[in-house]
């Protein structure tokens, strides 16, 4: 960005103040003002020596000129690179969205890259899942792969009915059973069968998983809320390549968190080539006006008469790619992070052979928490065994099934396996003489949930304690979802959304140099000339505003009675301050300033466009 000062802050105030031109012609010979900045307060600008001396118990008048400034206001124009829009925005950079991420993506790409970290071999149809961790970073209490938690988690994610490990489990004899009578093809085909899906499918595929770490981990993390399907992406996250989401994601307000803070999460979403170009009109005028206790002085006020919202010192629009780009986007940003999730310190019990069971559902929260405290619905919906849960009722919710696996040619020395109807995922495992000890009813969730925590606990090399399997994983170069193209887009309506708040940072200082004025003269929304009297809206925040009388007035009195000016003058443009439109030759009112004090004014203006008028100035002695 082009500027020799220090600061692009600096430069955009530069602009303001001076209306993007020059300083009007009379500022020239004033102590203080230069062509780059508005003129500094001052007395006896325009003054001439005293016209008339004093009659009516008014004191000599002085004589000063108003004239408006109707130059075109250029626009502002900036380019800025990485470094200096951080320096520009500031703290407010975190308060400034420039889109919501899709974290369906992100999540998928997440978990596809955790189920292929030890290998794909659990993809084929053997009991043998072939997993091979040696180039992770997982370590167990023996500083190996095969006792970290970690793997265990694995196991779980690519666990199918080929090459299910649900030795400890309540359906362990129906495995035996089944596998040693060859009943209905084994266990694996039972398996697939009962819930529907291929041998070699995942019990809880990647797409129902999405779904409950969106509800369960997403929703409940007070950076994110809603549904969690959006990561809220800030302008400081990219300026600082996501480094702050290490922060923003990590443990808050109770909740343990996504990602681990202490894994310096980074990613190059900006390249060298970064550059934010936006141009934008200036609604900023500087006018000329009146302090009547010293003379003649200016002040910059916003005139914005184009909708559909006003009063902003900028007017943008980022949907313009005239007005608006960025590029230096990667085009498929990455990012390196560590994901972590907790699993609960006591073992979750499945809710089963009770028909009041049925109810054990999340939406009968109240119920669940009074009746099933340690139920997977009852615990914080963050942890591993809610969301295993939560996937397993996403795939199976709507899941009926009824078959009779027979021996002997009778299903009644076999095997009724019925899921559904009332309600549907509800299991119901009828066995001959219970022969194999087959699991109580329940629902098919709960089921998948306890053969989940046993195997979580069971790695080959050696069982982990309960409460001891919180898991992380370091996932590198994951595609966060969004191209650079997409990104430059995307941006688009979130910043024209926040324009006022972008609008108010870049100029909402623009007053700083505002003489205190108690009246000045300007054009209205039609563009003919009115003098309007100060108004608490033309001051600097938090100034107070002491003017006891506003307006303009007819009579020395300065009574309603004789008051000329009104809020409401239809084409001004602006229903708060007091106004009125001069007619040609003299007028004169009668003033009061900020302490009270009166003031005669004479107004002389000439025929047609009045871009320069003569007021004599009198103070009540």
């Amino acid at each position: 960005m082009a500027t020799t000062q220090p600061t692009a802050r600096l430069l955009v105030l530069a602009l303001a103040a001076c209306n993007g031109g020059d300083a009007p012609a009379d500022s020239a010979t004033e102590p203080g003002t230069t062509g780059g900045e508005a003129p500094t307060s001052s007395t006896g600008a325009d003054t001439e020596q005293p016209t008339t001396t004093g009659v009516d118990g008014f004191g000599p008048e002085q004589e000063f000129v108003l004239r408006l400034n109707d130059d075109p206001v250029p626009a502002l124009k900036l380019s800025l690179d990485k470094a200096e829009a951080a320096e520009l925005f500031g703290d407010t950079a975190k308060e400034i969205k420039l889109l919501d991420i899709e974290s369906g993506t992100l999540l998928k790409n997440t978990l596809d890259t955790i189920k292929g970290a030890c290998g794909t071999g659990w993809k084929a149809d053997s009991e043998d899942p072939k997993h091979d961790c040696s180039g992770t970073d997982f370590k167990g209490p023996d500083n190996t792969w095969k006792t970290s938690a970690e793997y265990s988690l694995i196991r779980i994610l690519t666990m199918t009915p080929a090459n299910a490990k649900v030795e400890g489990t309540s359906i362990a004899g129906m495995q035996g059973l089944a596998d040693g009578l060859g009943i209905g093809g084994g266990f694996s085909q039972i398996l697939a069968e009962t819930l529907g899906i291929q041998r070699t499918e995942e019990f809880i595929t990647t797409p129902e998983l999405v779904v409950a770490l969106q509800r369960n981990l997403l929703a409940t993390h007070p950076h994110i809320g809603g549904d969690g399907k959006s990561l809220p992406l800030y302008l400081d996250d990219a300026l600082q390549d996501l480094t702050t989401l290490a922060t923003k994601l990590g443990p808050m307000g109770g909740h343990p968190g996504i990602v681990d803070p202490s894994f310096p999460i980074t990613s190059e979403c900006l390249t060298p080539e970064f550059a934010m170009n936006i141009e934008a009109e200036s609604n900023l005028r500087l006018l000329d006006g009146i302090d009547l206790s010293k003379g003649k002085d200016y002040m910059s006020t916003v005139v914005d008469v184009t909708g559909p919202t006003f009063g902003e010192p900028l007017e943008f629009d980022f949907n313009d790619p005239a007005k608006f780009s960025i590029v230096g986007v990667a085009d498929e940003p990455r990012v390196d992070l560590r994901f972590a999730i907790s699993e609960h310190p006591d073992f979750i019990n499945s809710c089963a052979g009770d028909d009041a069971c049925k109810q054990n559902l999340p939406e009968n929260h109240d119920l669940v928490q009074a009746t099933w405290p340690g139920s997977a619905w009852a615990i914080d919906p963050w942890l591993l065994e809610s969301v295993i849960v939560a996937g397993g009722r996403e795939k199976y919710k709507n899941r009926i099934f009824d078959k009779c696996y027979e021996v002997l040619f009778s299903c009644n020395l076999g095997a009724h396996i019925y899921v559904g109807p009332n309600p549907p995922g509800w299991a119901l495992f009828d066995v001959f003489l219970n022969l194999g000890n087959p699991p109580k009813d329940q629902y098919v969730w709960e089921l998948i949930n306890e053969v989940a925590q046993i195997a979580l606990h069971t790695p080959p090399a050696g069982d982990i304690a309960e409460g001891s399997a919180d898991v992380a994983f370091t996932l590198r170069d994951i595609d966060i979802g969004v191209t650079g193209p997409q990104i430059a887009e995307s941006v688009r309506p979130y910043l024209q959304e926040q324009a006022p708040k972008i609008a108010d940072l870049l100029l909402g200082d623009y007053w700083k140099n505002n003489g205190p004025v108690d009246f000045y003269y300007r054009r209205g929304g039609d563009g003919l000339p009115y003098l309007f009297y100060v108004a608490a809206e033309d001051l600097p925040p938090n100034a107070e505003y002491k003017h006891p009388n506003p307006g303009f007035f007819t009579c020395p009195e300065v009574q309603p009675s004789c008051k000329a000016s009104a809020t409401s003058l239809a084409g001004a443009g602006d229903d708060i301050r007091e106004k009125l439109r001069l007619d040609p030759g003299e007028t004169v009112l009668y003033v009061q300033d900020d302490a009270g004090t009166l003031y005669r004014t004479r107004f002389i203006v000439p025929e047609g466009d009045a871009k320069e008028i003569t007021v004599r100035v009198a103070a009540f002695e």
